[in-house]
């Protein structure tokens, strides 16, 4: 925030109806500047939405999975037992650093919750968040224990052949450790939760949360979307794909019809919002009131099937911290995972609404 749209935010605060006209007479400086300065406040979730709406708890808070990824993309045909030749390159990942990365890029203030290890790759991973103006002091540095560490072989058209994976430091992201977080917690504009996380650990998010905070999740995996079902209806937000989808609802996912109705279902329990990524077919929202289907183009340039997914949450949490319309939101997440797939590392470096404008006018052609 400069110090000219602190100004502004301080004079909202005191009268939030105050004409842009007003503002600028205080100030001394042209109406046209005060909007220039709200619309920064708006992006960066200072403001909500329209009517000047001061958003106190303007930070999103991740808790959860913060590693190093390893890729691996071979340069024939897989086949097994066999030393392949490669490109492998490595960067920081895991699900929550990726949210709250890609949402820091956007212009969003980011803080997270996770754990690593004092070895190289901790270092690497509080590096790069201090890059990225990400706050995780109020995560745990664990002496002695390694680092989560995420690897993956692609095959020859960039697709996953297979992953590993340890991400056993974040056993010590525990309900207590929380517990003693619960002023950042409740403090969040929005929180989003990493469900490899353990269920005690989850549960007491939610309790924090629970009225309080709206509460995000991204299933991640047909095996952790069978591990959310019980709690699904405590979430504001989840983001599945259709396998995920069809755990979580217990019913088949097969054709678009079949997606709306294990969708209305998980409404129908209590959840409020959905977003359904479809593949090639788009991404489909719900809520009691809605339906929205969008779709782009299909991709052409795509250099890394992962992170599309992280950086669609992404946008839609920065729609949901700056009061953004629905289908405005539903387009930007539509760009936002074009822009990740087209990155060689698993977040687009480049990645912001101006990165995320020229795909959409790309689309539109």
């Amino acid at each position: 925030m400069t110090n000219k749209e602190r100004e502004i935010l301080e004079i909202i605060k005191k009268d939030p109806t105050i004409e842009q006209s007003r503002i600028a007479e205080l100030l001394h400086i042209s109406r046209s500047t005060v909007a220039v300065h709200i619309s920064s406040l708006v992006r960066q979730g200072y403001l909500l939405g329209k009517g000047y709406i001061v958003n106190e708890g303007s930070y999103v808070l991740g808790i959860g999975a913060a590693n190093v990824d390893v890729y691996g993309k071979s340069r024939i045909k897989i086949r097994t037992h066999y030393d392949h030749p490669a490109d492998i390159v490595s960067s920081v990942g895991g699900v929550m650093h990726n949210i709250v990365t890609n949402y820091a890029l956007l212009g969003g203030k980011a803080r997270l919750i996770t754990a690593y290890g004092d070895d190289s790759y901790g270092k690497a991973i509080t590096e790069d968040c201090l890059k990225n103006q990400i706050d995780i002091s109020d995560s745990r540095l664990i002496h002695g224990k390694s680092s989560g560490v995420f690897m993956q072989v692609q095959d020859e058209n960039n697709d996953m052949y297979l992953a590993i994976c340890d991400m056993s430091i974040l056993e010590s992201i525990t309900p207590e450790f929380l517990l003693s977080k619960q002023k950042v917690i409740t403090g969040a504009g929005l929180v989003v939760i990493d469900p490899s996380l353990s269920e005690d650990s989850i549960r007491t998010v939610i309790s924090l949360c629970r009225g309080k905070v709206p509460l995000y999740i991204d299933p991640i995996s047909d095996n952790f979307a069978l591990k959310l079902r019980p709690y699904v209806s405590r979430f504001d937000l989840i983001k599945p794909n259709r396998t995920e989808l069809a755990n979580l609802s217990g019913r088949k996912c097969d054709t678009l019809a079949d997606v709306e109705k294990a969708c209305q279902s998980l409404l129908d329990s209590g959840l409020k919002k959905i977003v359904t990524s479809l593949g090639k077919d788009g991404i489909l929202y719900m809520d009691q009131e809605r339906k929205i289907h969008k779709k782009f183009k299909e991709e052409k340039k795509m250099v890394n099937a992962s992170g599309a997914g992280d950086a669609l949450m992404a946008a839609l949490i920065y729609g949901q911290m700056t009061g953004s319309d629905i289908e405005e939101t539903m387009i930007y997440g539509l760009a936002a995972g074009i822009a990740a797939i087209r990155s060689e590392t698993t977040i687009n470096e480049k990645m912001s609404i101006n990165l995320l404008d020229q795909i959409i006018k790309e689309n539109r052609k």
